[in-house]
């Protein structure tokens, strides 16, 4: 809109009244997911007139965006469910209450008759018409099961109308319903992106009150997708999305007292953000996977960070995402050791038995690589390695440079096979990677692992890997004689693994690092407690106030925010 009107248009939500021919004529019955008000917008809600539907919804425009050029948008219900006629008079009464650039008019793909057809084409020939359908699904099953009343036939063959008609077709998706999985969802991106579509919108599936779904979730519960999932789910979607067709939303809003489930802990834009920052940290891009069965990601663009080399001769990165070095000045490989391999006892371990290590925050896979570097070194034992990162460009980084690190490296292809399928093993190694947020992918794991490593940016960074709801997952998936590992001593965090039931101390550091955190649901396996002072400071101090993530979903700066509040309330 912006290239055509040089400027953005705000759409104007607009119910005309025209009910639904899925509807009874008292309003019951309609789709399964559809509430009671057709989906009307909450800006326009109270409004009684359409005269005060234009006057509420542009204000709310004004006020909000500070809109100045408008779109109207026939929302609720079906806007071609009435005669040609009847359409004809409406809409002239509606459309001549504000100045307006353009229509978008929502409806489905068997109320277009001949005579409607006809209609259309005489707005758009004085003004751009954009028919927002709704598609939902191209699986019939799942079509009758939500009692739609139309098949995806109906929806291709009005698609190939509109199109001949020079008319733009949004098409509506909803990713979600029982009972489709992953290559459901996948199908109806591919059979969308063969035909001649200028938009899509995909949704969320949401459970609202009042909606048949209700009732049916409310007596046998099935699967619904929260942030992280729903994020896999469009991110496909997207990747097999022709990259000139727009992807005008990504997800639903629901008034939180009429939604049922799911319950997310990110909002909109949140969300929106997560999904943005994921596929570039993925190699994802819209358009990829169009006629192709596979990819694994990759970058388009140059996507090298910035290269430092530490004081004791090893390469870190800085991480202009995250605006932070990956490891400390004094040194990467000296930080691995002293903050992590020492402590853990790995080759005590390995000279035992096999060992199983989560590895969160793999990123240049220093310490994977060393701890690997012990066990094919003593060539007794297995070692298991889960890692778990977000970002797929510093493991593509890495497996350009660690070579110079580790001297093990030079003829074996660890990093690149990581990076090209996720996994590599040997005789006594062998490393998992999942990638994408390390709260999700832990709650994929099941225990228990001997060794944790926790080695996220700083808590003023990454504030969502150091709460006590996420030390309450890994006290979940450690081992009872198990060790956690990390670099931070900071209070808060202290307070948050003592809080989610672990006994905690400090390990011992070595020559120019200060000590570091070991953590274990044991108190045999701590050596050096944390000193009595120091437990009083947490204990009675804004000190010991630990990170909150309830529903480990929540923006590092929210849960940061939070916790500002609750030292506040401290003090009070």
């Amino acid at each position: 809109m912006q290239d055509v009107y040089g400027e953005p248009l705000f759409r104007i939500p607009l119910d005309l009244g025209l009910g639904c021919p899925n509807r009874l004529e008292d309003g019951t019955g309609g789709c399964a997911f559809c509430p009671e008000d057709g989906a009307r917008a909450q800006q326009t809600i109270n409004a009684a007139s359409l005269a005060q539907q234009v006057e509420d919804a542009t204000r709310f425009a004004k006020r909000r965006y500070g809109a100045k050029s408008f779109m109207a948008y026939i929302q609720a219900f079906t806007g071609t469910f009435a005669s040609a006629s009847e359409q004809r008079r409406i809409y002239s009464e509606a459309l001549s209450l504000f100045k307006h650039k353009a229509i978008a008019i929502g409806t489905r793909p068997d109320c277009l008759s001949d005579e409607t057809l006809d209609f259309l084409m005489e707005l758009n020939s004085n003004e751009e018409v954009w028919v927002e359908l709704g598609v939902q699904t191209a699986n019939d099953a799942t079509l009758k099961l939500i009692n739609r009343g139309h098949s995806w036939h109906d929806s291709r063959n009005a698609i190939l109308k509109l199109s001949s008609l020079g008319i733009k077709i949004v098409a509506h998706v909803i990713l979600g319903f029982p009972g489709e999985t992953a290559d459901d969802f996948n199908s109806t991106a591919e059979e969308l992106a063969a035909l001649p579509i200028d938009g899509v919108k995909l949704h969320n599936l949401h459970i609202i009150k009042g909606a048949k779904l209700g009732n049916m979730f409310d007596e046998e519960p099935f699967k619904v997708y929260n942030e992280f999932e729903y994020a896999e789910a469009a991110m496909e979607f997207i990747r097999r999305m022709p990259e000139n067709i727009p992807i005008m939303r990504v997800c639903t809003d629901t008034d939180e007292e009429k939604l049922i489930a799911p319950k997310w802990g990110m909002n909109k834009s949140i969300f929106l953000n997560y999904l943005t920052q994921q596929m570039v940290m993925l190699g994802y891009y819209q358009g990829e996977l169009c006629g192709k069965t596979d990819c694994v990601g990759t970058f388009q663009d140059d996507v090298s960070q910035k290269i430092l080399k530490t004081d004791d001769g090893s390469l870190t990165f800085w991480s202009e995402d995250f605006k932070e070095h990956y490891h400390s000045k004094n040194g990467a490989l000296l930080e691995t050791m002293g903050k992590f391999i020492n402590p853990s006892n790995i080759s005590q371990l390995l000279q035992q038995r096999d060992v199983r290590l989560l590895d969160i925050c793999f990123g240049l896979g220093y310490n994977s690589l060393a701890t690997m570097n012990v066990a094919e070194q003593l060539k007794k034992h297995k070692l298991r390695i889960t890692a778990l990162e977000i970002d797929k460009r510093v493991v593509f980084n890495s497996s350009k440079n660690m070579a110079d690190v580790f001297e093990f490296l030079a003829e074996r292809n660890i990093l690149k096979s990581i990076v090209d399928s996720s996994q590599y093993s040997s005789e006594f190694t062998s490393v998992d990677m999942l990638l994408g947020d390390a709260r999700y992918s832990a709650q994929k794991l099941d225990g228990s692992y001997d060794v944790i490593f926790l080695d996220a940016f700083s808590s003023q960074r990454n504030a969502d890997l150091w709460t006590v709801d996420f030390f309450k997952v890994l006290a979940g998936l450690i081992s009872p004689q198990g060790v956690l590992l990390t670099y931070s001593t900071a209070l808060p965090i202290w307070a948050g693994l003592i809080e989610a039931g672990f006994h905690v101390g400090e390990s011992a550091g070595g020559e120019k690092l200060r000590g570091g955190t070991i953590a274990s649901l044991s108190e045999n396996m701590i050596d050096e407690p944390v000193p009595y002072e120091k437990l009083a400071i947490i204990k009675n101090t804004t000190k010991g106030i630990s990170y909150k993530d309830p529903y480990l979903s929540a923006p590092s700066r929210e849960i940061l925010k939070n916790r500002e509040k609750a030292m506040k309330n401290f003090e009070l």
